[in-house]
């Protein structure tokens, strides 16, 4: 009869037992409501570090964007919450979470200051190159000293007064269950949209254009977890260490020889194409006088590349390293600037804009030219801020590589312009020369073709006297000069179509008129002598990745051994592109029409490729 009464509503709030089961429940709920505001806080410690150099400024950016802030701060708080209900103990919930959140910003803060560089997801699998790096740049501040310090409290105050505890066993079953299973709806969802971080605009203050100033504009821990669907390129059908190694091994690595060796110079042009090949219009003056009259004496060619109006970094990078399918480069790959200095060459280059295009001031450390200069390092103590013009640009390039050159060294140098980036302006002529004339040009196609063409101009004048400069040198040089890609004209390239060139049929030529540009290969006299060759004729039509070989069959160079493989791949396929078109015989075919002698090439250099960014530490085994 009394256990009927106490199990009644009215006694059971004076059962201790009872009473103890509510205070229980309780404990849970305060301590869940206070795990989550500190899993707010660290949100925003991380945050805070996540700036950089930049701090409150952008500090307050963050503070202004609620769905910035919630995913900067849920993956610490499902930490805690996983470690409390795994563990009943609420402290080592919030010391794990406070853990993972210092070790991840202070690292990040460490690489921004030092190289401005966040911290991506791929950089954990180069981690004891990213520690021996880690030696020259980590500084502890006062900030991080009072960060860690509360942490230290916050686990502190957790072990003393939020003792809340799961009160049922199952619930520490289901509960870190629950989380998990919320990790990976946020990591499939959210997470990895490209939507959800595409509609998170960047800084005002930030360059757009700039790769890390989109990641850092998105926070800290964030933009990391989005960066791993990225971290782990897929390594190409029948890919191992072991084939790649053998198939280099099967050829010689050549060095140049002494009595060979001569001073490269290489300067890819922004946008430079011969647009005079395409349309008869420009009948005004000519804006490839100077030009054409270097290609006379020069070995030309054309670039089938891979980008049409923007995309640069693809073409710079097919040359630099001779890839096909490039990789993020994020850590030490092979290229040709590595094979030249381990030839006794001094390695270097010049950028007319800014070093975080492209992230190119680490990428190209990466690839083996640790000395470049930008307009951030260099340029910008020589003229005014903004773009380096082609102007102040070659004439630098000459003297900095003759400078070496007279001091006994041979130089490779590989360059990169900025002059003639569209968009080009479509309300009023720049200068007062006109190239093509309006006739039925409507006014924005008129204004945007030749302002395009007066830039233009510019570069083929300052490509001249550049060459005029080493033809005067003693010392053997050999210029390579190409363009990257065809230029914007327009929106939905109206002024291509004003100028009845065809680039979106479907047919060969259309395809040509999208990605053709050219290139060209010049020798002064004395790299003549040396070399025992002219250099000058008609060359190929090839892919970016190739040029080099075409520079090295020219200069006589038998080459690293990853060159002889390519060799046999350009013989077969000397256009291989990313937009599934490949040049044999009979023309342009997709991959389905290669034969399969064709595929096993194929696949044997993107296997040497695959290797040699990401397996083999940056050298030729």
């Amino acid at each position: 009869m009394l256990k009927k009464i106490h199990q009644t509503a009215f006694f059971s709030k004076f059962d201790p037992r009872e009473k103890s089961k509510k205070y229980q429940w309780m404990l849970t709920v305060v301590t869940l409501a206070a795990l989550i505001l500190a899993g707010a806080c660290l949100g925003l410690l991380g945050l805070y570090f996540a700036t950089g150099s930049y701090k409150l400024s952008l500090f307050r950016y963050y503070l202004q964007n609620p769905t910035l802030l919630v995913l900067n701060t849920l993956p610490y708080l499902l930490i805690s919450l996983l470690l409390w209900f795994a563990t009943n103990r609420a402290w080592i919930g919030f010391l794990s979470g406070g853990a993972v959140c210092l070790a991840y910003s202070f690292a990040e803060y460490w690489k921004l200051m030092a190289r401005d560089d966040p911290i991506f997801a791929e950089d954990l699998t180069i981690f004891q190159e990213a520690l021996q790096m880690s030696e020259s740049y980590v500084t502890v501040t006062w900030q991080m000293l009072v960060a860690l310090g509360l942490v230290v409290l916050g686990t502190v105050v957790f072990f003393l007064f939020f003792r809340g505890k799961m009160p049922h066993f199952s619930f520490r079953i289901v509960m870190p269950a629950a989380v998990v299973a919320a990790c990976v709806f946020l990591y499939t969802g959210p997470y990895t949209s490209s939507d959800v971080y595409n509609s998170l605009k960047v800084w005002n203050l930030l360059n757009p254009m700039f790769q890390n100033n989109n990641y850092i504009s998105r926070g800290g821990i964030y933009p990391f977890i989005y960066s791993i669907q990225n971290a782990f390129p897929q390594s190409p059908e029948g890919y191992s260490e072991k084939k790649a190694e053998e198939l280099l091994t099967a050829r010689e690595n050549d060095p140049i020889p002494a009595d060979k060796q001569v001073s490269v110079i290489s300067v890819m042009l922004e946008a430079y194409v011969d647009l005079s090949d395409y349309t008869d219009l420009i009948t005004g003056a000519d804006p490839y006088e100077y030009y054409h009259k270097l290609q006379e004496e020069s070995y030309c060619g054309e670039l089938v590349t891979n980008i049409f109006a923007g995309g640069t970094i693809n073409t710079e990078r097919c040359v630099l390293t001779g890839f096909s399918n490039l990789t993020s480069f994020r850590r030490a790959s092979w290229s040709y600037a590595r094979y030249f200095a381990e030839q006794g060459y001094a390695v270097e280059g010049n950028h007319a804009g800014y070093k975080a295009f492209y992230n190119r001031q680490n990428i190209n450390a990466n690839l083996g030219i640790e000395n470049y200069r930008f307009i951030d390092n260099y340029f910008n103590e020589l003229a005014e801020t903004g773009v380096t013009r082609d102007k102040l640009l070659m004439p630098e390039i000459t003297r900095l590589a003759l400078e070496k050159m007279e001091a006994g060294e041979k130089v490779f140098s590989f360059n990169v312009t900025y002059q003639n980036h569209g968009p080009y302006s479509s309300t009023a002529l720049n200068g007062e020369t006109v190239y093509v004339p309006q006739g039925d040009l409507a006014d924005e196609d008129y204004y945007i073709v030749n302002n395009y063409l007066d830039g233009i101009s510019d570069t083929g004048l300052r490509m001249w006297e550049m060459v005029e400069s080493f033809r005067a040198s003693e010392e053997p040089v050999v210029l390579v000069l190409f363009g990257d890609h065809k230029p914007w004209l327009g929106e939905s390239s109206s002024t291509y179509k004003a100028l009845g060139i065809d680039v979106f049929s479907n047919d060969d030529e259309s395809f040509y008129n999208h990605y053709n540009t050219e290139y060209l290969i010049w020798a002064n006299d004395a790299a003549k002598e040396v070399l025992g060759k002219e250099l000058s004729g008609n060359g190929p039509t090839i892919s970016p990745c190739y040029l080099m070989n075409v520079l090295f069959e020219q200069c006589g160079w038998e080459g690293p051994s990853y060159l002889k493989l390519s060799d046999q791949v350009m013989a077969a396929l000397p256009v291989v592109t990313t937009n599934d078109r490949y040049l044999v015989d009979e023309g342009l075919v997709p991959y389905s029409g290669l034969s399969e002698e064709q595929k096993e090439l194929l696949a044997q250099m993107k296997i040497t490729q695959f290797y040699l960014a990401q397996d083999s530490g940056g050298k030729l085994p």
